[in-house]
C-alpha cells in the first residue's frame, strides 16, 4: 500500500499491514485537519518508508503531527508512549477503500451534526443549484 500528500511532494509506502483503523473526533485532530474527524490507521514505524520531507509539529505534550510543508496535508501522528508505531491518515492512501474503520474514538468530542450524516441528502457529484428563485 502507498499514499501521498495533495501535491505529491511527500509519498509513503507500507511494507506491513495496517491496524487500529479508527475515526478520531478529538479537538486536536479536527483543528489539525480542518475536518469534523480524521480516519487514522496504525503501522509499525519500521514498516513505513517516506519519500520527501515531512515536517513535524508538537500539537500537545508527547505528540508529533507530520504534514507536507508544501501543501499542508496532514499525514501522521506519533505519540512518545508508542515509539514503535505511527498513525497515518487513511484518506492519503492511494486506495483508502482497502481499509475498514473499526470504531470511533474521542466520541465525547464528536460534533452533534456528525451524528446526523446518514440522514442528509446525497449527491453523486456536486450539488445541483436551484437557479429558478
Amino acid at each position: 500500500m502507498q499514499g501521498r500528500c495533495l501535491c505529491g511532494a511527500v509519498r509513503y509506502r507500507l511494507r506491513g499491514e495496517p491496524y487500529h483503523v479508527t475515526h478520531c473526533h478529538c479537538l486536536s485532530c479536527r483543528l489539525a485537519s480542518g475536518a469534523p474527524f480524521v480516519t487514522w490507521f496504525t503501522i509499525r514505524a519500521l514498516e513505513l518508508e517516506w519519500r520527501g520531507e515531512v515536517r513535524h509539529y508538537q500539537s500537545s505534550m508527547g505528540v508529533q503531527r507530520g504534514f507536507c510543508p508544501r501543501c499542508g496535508t496532514t499525514l501522521s501522528y506519533r505519540h512518545e508512549s508508542a515509539p514503535d508505531e505511527i498513525d497515518l491518515t487513511a484518506a492519503t492512501l492511494e486506495n483508502p477503500s482497502l481499509l475498514t474503520p473499526e470504531d470511533h474514538t474521542w466520541v465525547d468530542n464528536m460534533l452533534d451534526w456528525v451524528r446526523m450524516l446518514p440522514l442528509l441528502p446525497r449527491h453523486r457529484r456536486h450539488r445541483q443549484l436551484n437557479r429558478s428563485a
